[in-house]
């Protein structure tokens, strides 16, 4: 009798102590993968308008051929964007731990099979879609680069975007099970406090290792203050509903700023202290290497039929060889080109200003010594004007002073010119590319003070600069 009471005693303690340590699992799970949902929705609610971008690159007809959805754009990136933080949020705080946990493996599941499907896209690889008159037509693929996880923070390949979907979603597993076995609920005081600053150390490490920012940590302990805060005022039945409404707000109002400003923190080669004339530079003015590239050229064996792929760095070694020569015909040598060797490319490859004449400009005025003022709009057809006269002024009374100050918009120069009889807008007004002006400044229009070459500030429309606040700088 003692042997089968100990026995059984023994089991009763494994199970125990196994449903314990699963329980932890979950915990840590919830910690790491909630922590990460507010680190990602932060960075991307940060420069919304680049997600827009980006979400646009994939309702492309080349990419998912959602061309509906473009319109929509804007909201749905705020919406993604709000929404990861709050169920970031819900993750460590333990709120709502079902609903949380089915929604985060929904959005896990969609974006692993997003990130697989941007890592396998063949760029030179055509599919077949409908066209406005009913019929079918081929295009080519238009294959996303990166899928803009982390924005321009942490520029990931498609790959290495897969990767790490793929272990968030095996994180998120646990999580899953510990919601419907019943382990997870909302925190007490005690679980509270643990998650919370747990959360909080995991994003100051990411923060400051990966981001070089800290915003996102102090960003995360007003979300987790206000939920907390309305945790201990309200204990109706839907207390973990207004604890989200609360975040909710917090996440909007951080949404606004940067919208109608500028965002917090810039990542793009274009930010404050960034060097354009150096980002312009060649792997070859720099003396690194450059990537390598090389053609495919195919070619058919005679006796099997059998097709066969060759590059062209490998061409000059084979051609002459008698087993080639003998026994492979030409094919092709108009195949795509691919890449074989990593190395430098220039962080910014298509900043040119274009005069009517169609000269390029753009190295006399980077190469200006002192300052110079760009007033840029990505799309002058929808350009804000409430400011303009607060522009023009500005460049009256800089340029008094010697500052060089030049417009650069998408449009043609008899646009520019109409523009600038409309506003009476005194600074030349030159041409850039479109993609590329919506990189150097969110705002549209937007300033951005050079010096040498060197940013130095930049505003939105809503903010313009008085002199004496530039002058004093």
């Amino acid at each position: 009798m003692q042997t089968s009471w100990s026995i059984s005693g023994i089991a009763q303690t494994l199970k125990y102590e196994m449903m314990k340590a699963l329980k932890v699992i979950v915990k840590g799970c919830r910690l790491v993968v909630g922590s990460l949902f507010i680190v990602s929705g932060l960075i991307k609610a940060n420069d919304a308008l680049g997600f827009m971008y980006k979400l646009e690159e994939y309702f492309e007809p080349g990419a998912l051929n959602l061309p509906g959805l473009t319109d929509a754009a804007l909201p749905l990136s705020i919406f993604i964007c709000v929404g990861e933080i709050l169920l970031g949020v819900a993750l460590v705080l333990g709120a709502l731990p079902k609903l949380t946990s089915t929604l985060t493996a929904l959005i896990m599941a969609f974006f692993t099979w997003l990130t697989w499907y941007t890592a396998n896209c063949d760029p030179f690889g055509t599919k077949m879609i409908a066209d406005a008159a009913g019929g079918m037509v081929e295009i080519t693929n238009q294959c996303v680069l990166a899928c803009g996880c982390f924005g321009n923070a942490i520029p990931l390949t498609p790959y290495e975007s897969f990767l790490k979907d793929v272990v968030l979603s095996i994180l998120t597993v646990p999580v899953v099970v510990g919601a419907f076995a019943g382990w997870t609920k909302l925190n007490d005081r005690k679980d509270g406090l643990i998650m919370i600053a747990g959360s909080l150390i995991l994003i100051y490490v990411f923060g400051e290792t990966m981001l070089e920012w800290n915003f996102p940590v102090l960003f995360a302990a007003i979300c987790y203050a206000s939920a907390a805060g309305l945790k201990k005022r309200w204990n109706g039945p839907e207390q973990e509903w207004v604890m989200a409404g609360a975040v909710t707000l917090v996440c909007l109002v951080f949404q606004f700023v940067t919208l109608n400003y500028l965002p917090m923190k810039d990542y793009r080669p274009y930010a404050v202290g960034e060097s354009i004339v150096e980002n312009r530079k060649s792997a070859d003015e720099l003396g690194l290497d450059a990537p390598v590239y090389a053609t495919q050229y195919s070619f058919r064996n005679t006796k099997t039929g059998a097709d066969t792929v060759v590059l062209s760095s490998a061409w000059l070694r084979i051609y002459n060889e008698p087993w080639f020569k003998d026994n492979y015909e030409v094919v092709s040598f108009d195949g795509p080109e691919v890449k074989v060797a990593d190395g430098y490319e220039p962080r910014i490859m298509d900043f040119q200003i274009m005069d009517s004449e169609g000269e390029d400009l753009t190295e006399d005025f980077l190469n200006t010594e002192g300052n110079v003022m760009l007033y840029i709009s990505k799309d002058l057809d929808n350009a804000r004007t409430d400011m303009q006269q607060a522009m023009n002024d500005f460049a009256l009374q800089s340029g008094q002073s010697g500052w060089t100050n030049i417009g650069l918009t998408n449009a043609p120069a008899d646009q520019n010119a109409a523009f600038q009889d409309a506003y009476k807008v005194t600074y030349p007004m030159y041409t850039c590319d479109q993609t590329e002006l919506k990189i150097v400044v969110r705002s549209n229009p937007g300033l951005v003070w050079l010096k040498d070459g060197v940013v130095q500030e930049k505003w939105s429309w809503r903010d313009v600069p008085s002199w004496d606040d530039v002058n004093f700088k």
